[in-house]
């Protein structure tokens, strides 16, 4: 059952993508929402408190996605799937996708004004996370894993970042170039054979850990 609370979200996050942050209105997010600027300015002091709910919402479902996806696959703790789940889950929000690939800098000059603390892309598999899968022995433990997060950091937002530099029409779809890295990560990071249900525990660790930075609190 979709709230209030839910549509105002979801009419917000649609004029954040279709206009951009600064172009998009609170008369016309209220309006479409059909909710009054007064009940807003209840829960909203600004555009920008808005917004800055927005972008935790969305990273929430898009994790709580992600988890889902990766609990329901057989092979789901294995370091490939879950790049694989997780970028799958973040195509699917537009308004993510926008966060970090639009043109116009409408969205992504925020990326540059409060940096990635805020609204970074919250698909980051950390070192605790990938010492876990180390010693469960599904991760090679040749790399160490501060370096291996990193890497799989630069390989998560490079792609989206990159995408309006580098699209052309006879490009790929993002969605491709995403499958081949994940087939990259199993062929170079993977060890094949054990049991994935640590890789599942820890990933779910992750995930509740992450929602909980996302605390608005922490955001504002």
């Amino acid at each position: 059952m979709t709230t209030r609370r839910d549509r105002l979200f979801d009419v917000a996050a649609d004029h954040f993508v279709r206009f951009g942050f600064r172009k998009a209105s609170i008369s016309g997010i209220t309006h479409e929402a059909k909710v009054s600027k007064g009940a807003l300015y209840l829960e909203f002091a600004t555009k920008d408190d808005l917004f800055t709910q927005v972008v935790y919402r969305e990273f929430r479902l898009y994790l709580q996605d992600a988890l889902a996806r990766v609990q329901n696959d057989p092979e789901g703790g294995r370091l490939s799937r879950i790049y694989r789940h997780c970028l799958a889950a973040l195509l699917k929000r537009e308004f993510l996708v926008s966060l970090y690939t639009d043109t116009d800098g409408a969205l992504t000059g925020l990326l540059v004004q409060h940096g990635p603390e805020r609204y970074g892309p919250r698909v980051v598999l950390g070192e605790t996370f990938l010492a876990r899968l180390q010693q469960a022995g599904l991760v090679t433990p040749t790399i160490p894993a501060a370096s291996l997060s990193h890497t799989l950091s630069v390989l998560t937002t490079g792609p989206l970042l990159a995408e309006p530099l580098l699209r052309r029409e006879d490009s790929p779809p993002l969605r491709e170039t995403l499958g081949a890295i994940s087939d990259m990560i199993s062929t170079s990071f993977e060890i094949s054979g054990p049991d994935v249900s640590e890789g599942k525990e820890a990933f779910a660790d992750l995930v509740q850990a992450l929602i909980s930075e996302l605390d608005p609190e922490r955001l504002a």
